[in-house]
């Protein structure tokens, strides 16, 4: 695969023992290939896990680990850049396999990874937001680390981000050099056998979500980063909570200003309703292709809710 001249290669495989003693030429690639990145997997105390270390050739510079955070209904939703290791765990690199991967090849083209005043995470002229506690859907979520939401590429499943390959066409030399060259090689296991499956947000006809193997997941966090630095993807964001208040409660503002304006006609407040709810899901919408995630659900219930509270005063009142 080196003689392709790939930018960078993760092994997202955990390989937690030496390369065998009759392999010299492969223990020395590994060793002396500054572009070689591998796994690693924290410890889990809650879980009793005790986490796998990675290969041995491999120095904590191009280590990964490869821990991932689920929402509670088990669907990734976001991305763990960061996190601060045990020191007694057989994994201490603190960035994801995702970032060194990405970090590594925009290094390359002299683009540089600052942390600001504020502790958040700066690669070239770009921020990576980190999640809080209490914002957007996440209220009682366990925010460590440094996460940030998940920016999904839009293919038809999230498998299709990248051209991939089987090791039987790597061997007998089945590759186009182009799908090579200068690009982030992944190496990694997508038979569902093999048990690493991650459930996504994405759906289809056969399921209500659709799963895909754990090496695309780190091609997904890998893509967003490199896209939002050089190609100015938008990275998914929240408001602040006094934002996400603000626009809340205009809506219902919004929602008696038409119970008073179409008090009269009762076909003129249900097609007036309609409109104000598209466009409010339109407006949701068109700032989450921008990267702003607002509340549609709080802001939809307070419209409503509002015009049903003026209507129920007003009925009480002629009575």
């Amino acid at each position: 695969m080196t003689a392709y001249q790939p930018r960078a290669i993760g092994l997202d495989i955990y390989r937690d023992f030496p390369v065998s003693s009759d392999q010299p030429k492969l223990r020395n690639q590994i060793r002396q290939n500054t572009g070689f990145f591998a796994i690693c997997k924290g410890s889990e105390p809650g879980s009793q896990h005790p986490g796998i270390a990675p290969p041995p050739e491999v120095p904590l510079e191009r280590q990964g680990f490869s821990d991932l955070v689920k929402d509670p209904d088990n669907v990734l939703r976001r991305h763990l850049v960061v996190m601060d290791s045990d020191p007694a765990s057989p994994c201490t690199t603190p960035y994801a396999i995702s970032a060194q991967l990405a970090l590594y090849a925009l290094a390359a083209e002299n683009i540089s990874t600052t942390y600001t005043a504020q502790g958040e995470l700066k690669v070239g002229n770009v921020r990576l937001r980190q999640l809080q506690n209490h914002q957007g859907g996440y209220h009682q979520v366990d925010t460590w680390g440094y996460q940030i939401l998940l920016n999904y590429r839009s293919h038809r499943t999230p498998a299709n981000i990248a051209p991939t390959v089987t090791l039987k066409q790597v061997l007998t030399n089945q590759i186009r050099p182009e799908d090579v060259n200068g690009r982030i090689v992944l190496i990694g296991v997508t038979a569902l056998s093999a048990g690493d499956v991650l459930t996504t947000p994405f759906s289809s006809k056969q399921s209500s979500a659709l799963e895909m193997p754990g090496v695309f997941a780190q091609a997904q966090m890998m893509s967003q980063i490199i896209s939002a630095v050089k190609d100015g993807r938008p990275l998914l964001e929240v408001w602040s909570t006094g934002g996400e208040w603000f626009w809340v409660w205009g809506w219902a503002l919004a929602g008696g200003v038409l119970i008073v304006w179409c008090r009269r006609s009762q076909l003129m407040l249900v097609i007036s309703g309609g409109v104000a709810l598209g466009i409010l899901y339109l407006l949701c919408l068109q700032l989450l292709i921008y990267g702003k995630w607002v509340p549609f659900v709080p802001s939809a219930l307070a419209f409503i809710g509002t015009g049903i509270s003026m209507i129920s005063v007003s009925q009480r009142k002629l009575e």
